[in-house]
Order: structure tokens, then sequence, then C-alpha cells
């Protein structure tokens, strides 16, 4: 398996099920380049870090958001997508959470 930025994409709008504008963050994946979306920083979304740290999962707030491992357990934000702010949403089965770690730890590639 050697997902790519398209793969994850498409899976967040799978879990967004179109309701990611309600975020505070909004759709922060839509009409960005790979290398953008590498590069945010989640400051100013109540976490501070990478979205993205190549070759670190667990250092990544994407991954830790999806997973819903602190700080995105509910102690500071509610895993991501937040089900109770968009009802229709759903949090990554197993398998889309190994396919973003994957992701990650290649390097996250375009």
């Amino acid at each position: 398996m050697n997902p790519t930025f398209a793969d994850i994409t498409q899976l967040l709008n799978t879990l967004s099920n179109g309701n990611a504008e309600d975020a505070p963050h909004g759709a922060f994946w839509v009409g960005v380049t790979r290398d953008a979306f590498v590069n945010i920083q989640t400051d100013n979304w109540g976490v501070n870090g990478p979205l993205i740290s190549p070759g670190k999962p667990q250092a990544s707030n994407l991954y830790l958001a999806l997973a819903g491992s602190a700080p995105f357990d509910g102690t500071v934000l509610p895993q991501m997508p937040d089900t109770g702010a968009a009802p229709s949403a759903r949090h990554a089965t197993p398998q889309e959470l190994q396919l973003v770690s994957t992701w990650i730890s290649n390097g996250a590639p375009a």
C-alpha cells in the first residue's frame, strides 16, 4: 500500500460527509496542494504544532485528530471529525487510520 495525497483528501471528504465547512478549521484540505497541506500549522485551531510531520505519524496532528489520541481525545479538542457538531460525519476505521499512518510514515508523498 502506497497511499498518496489524493487518497488522504478523499478520506477526509468521506469522513466529513460534506460538513467540514462547519468545523473551526473548515475544509482545510480542499483546493490546497500537497506541499501547502503538509506545511499547515494547527496553532490557530487550538493545538500547537504541524498538521503533518513527514515520517512521524505520532507527531502529526492530522493522525492524532483522526485517531482520537491526546489532545484530540476530548481533553483539549474532540476527535476529528467532530460527530457531535456534524452528525452525518464519522470517525476513521482502523484500516483508514493505517492508510493515514502509512502515508505519513512514507514521507507524505504527493
